[in-house]
This record gives C-alpha cells, sequence and structure tokens, in this order.
C-alpha cells in the first residue's frame, strides 16, 4: 500500500465518481480505477459499492476513509516539518554556556531567535569551556559559548569565532585604590590576591586572569579561591581578602558596576 492509493480512494470518496475524482488528480479515470481495485485486493476487502450509475461507500469503506484521511494529514505535516527543518525553521538548538558570560546578552539574543524561528527548540546547558569542548565533539550541544581559549586550537574538529571584546575591570577596596586616583594599572596589583570563585567555572576564569596578567602586566597571579559568585567575589574585595579582575561584561547593567574600576590600557 502506498500513499497514492490512499490518495486516489479519499477523492473517489469526496466526489462519489470515479470520472470526477480523476479528473480532480489529473490521472486517468482507467489508472484511478485500477488503482482503487488494487487497495481492495490488497486489504481484501470492499470499500466502495458502484454500478454504472452511481458509486457509494461500504460501511467498511467509510471506517477506512477515516483512517486514510489522518494518514495523508500526517504525511502532509511530516512533509512540511522537514521542509521547515531543511531551511532552518524547525529542529533543535543546543547551546552550552558560561551562565554569567553570556546573561548579559543571551536572553534578548534567544527572545528574538524566538521571534523569527518559533518551532526551533532550543537548550541551554551551563557548562565550563573543557566541559563545552567534549559536548561539540560528541554532539550533545550544537553551539558553545565561553572564554577564549588556547586549548581550542587542539581540537581539529571545531571552529571558533570572536563574538564580542571588552575592556577588563577590576574591584578593590576603596582604600586600596580611591575613584579619585583615576584609572589603575594591572600592575599596581601584582602582590595581590586575585579573588577566584570556588565553582566548575574556576578553572575557565583563573585561565583567563593567568593569561591577562602575563600579556599586560608580565607578572604570575597569585589566587585565592572563595565564593561562588560575582556577589560573593565582591564581599570578599570589601572585607580586604583580594583583588577581582573581570571582563566587563560580567558586570554590564549590574550595580555591582560601581564598584570596579577600569584599568588603564586595557582592551
Amino acid at each position: 500500500m502506498e500513499l497514492r492509493h490512499l490518495r486516489y480512494f479519499v477523492a473517489v470518496a469526496d466526489e462519489l465518481s470515479f470520472r470526477k475524482a480523476a479528473g480532480r488528480l489529473s490521472v486517468s479515470e482507467p489508472a484511478i480505477s485500477q488503482q482503487v481495485a488494487d487497495l481492495e485486493d490488497e486489504l481484501g476487502v470492499k470499500l466502495f459499492n458502484r454500478d454504472s450509475r452511481r458509486v457509494e461507500l461500504t460501511e467498511v469503506g467509510r471506517v477506512f476513509l477515516l483512517g486514510a484521511r489522518r494518514t495523508l494529514a500526517n504525511a502532509k505535516e511530516a512533509v512540511a516539518q522537514v521542509q521547515e527543518a531543511a531551511v532552518g525553521e524547525r529542529g533543535r538548538l543546543s547551546i552550552g554556556s558560561i551562565g554569567p558570560l553570556v546573561h548579559p546578552f543571551l536572553p534578548d539574543a534567544l527572545a528574538r531567535f524566538r521571534e523569527r524561528f518559533p518551532l526551533v527548540e532550543v537548550t541551554v546547558l551551563n557548562m565550563d569551556n573543557r566541559t563545552q569542548f567534549e559536548a561539540l565533539e560528541n554532539g550533545k550541544i550544537m553551539l558553545g559559548i565561553g572564554f577564549a581559549d588556547p586549548n581550542l586550537a587542539q581540537c581539529e574538529s571545531l571552529t571558533a569565532t570572536t563574538l564580542l571584546r571588552c575592556s577588563f575591570f577590576i574591584a578593590c577596596p576603596e582604600h586600596r585604590w580611591p575613584a579619585k586616583r583615576g584609572r589603575p594599572k594591572l600592575s599596581d596589583f601584582r602582590k595581590d590576591n586575585f579573588l577566584t570563585p570556588s565553582t566548575e567555572m574556576s578553572r575557565d576564569y583563573m585561565q583567563l586572569v593567568r593569561t591577562v596578567c602575563q600579556r599586560d602586566a608580565q607578572f604570575e597571579p597569585n589566587f585565592l579561591t572563595v565564593g561562588n559568585s560575582l556577589e560573593s567575589l565582591l564581599s570578599m574585595v570589601a572585607a580586604g581578602r583580594g583583588v577581582l579582575l573581570a571582563p566587563e561584561i560580567l558586570s554590564h547593567h549590574r550595580r555591582e558596576l560601581s564598584r570596579f574600576r577600569r584599568l588603564e590600557g586595557e582592551v
């Protein structure tokens, strides 16, 4: 049994005429008559009572008609879904991301994406860089958003694109660097502890801080792991435990931005 058998059968059932059904489907009357006969032979039942003057559904034919319509509708929907998926209008998008890093822009970006592609199912998972690499390679996610990572060059199956660049800020106790002193240099803090969160993202964050300190001020930072959020780290800064270096985006739209000092010469 093929879909064309069902289409021919439904057309005849709608028109109650082989001639009209043939015209509707742009096929010959003998062809549609043969297809319906083949369908009846395959099912082993009579779907129509017909003579030279009229065609009518049998009781079995009426029951079969319901299922035939449903099958054709499902097939049509499946074709539409395939076509939508082929042009990116339907499907799934799984994203791995570092929560605090993407929070300033990802919700708005996904809202716009949803407006444009309402049939695409989006999933966002919080994971560090290394976990993102593994998830991308095994197909668990389709897109990863994290810190720039030199280890990415070792993953031949992955490619990277820079989404944004931003300045670095540093948070320190008010007495350590009063606002009136202007912008500090990163080298001014070479003897301070650099606070880092005790979360799964700490490895990526420490790598970022180490890279910036070595690149821009030629020193190896001393890390102190405390807190598990930006708020708790800022509290430790206020308590004099150390300083906090962060990309501007981590403080975007936050009132805590006032506690940070933009570093001189940082890009």
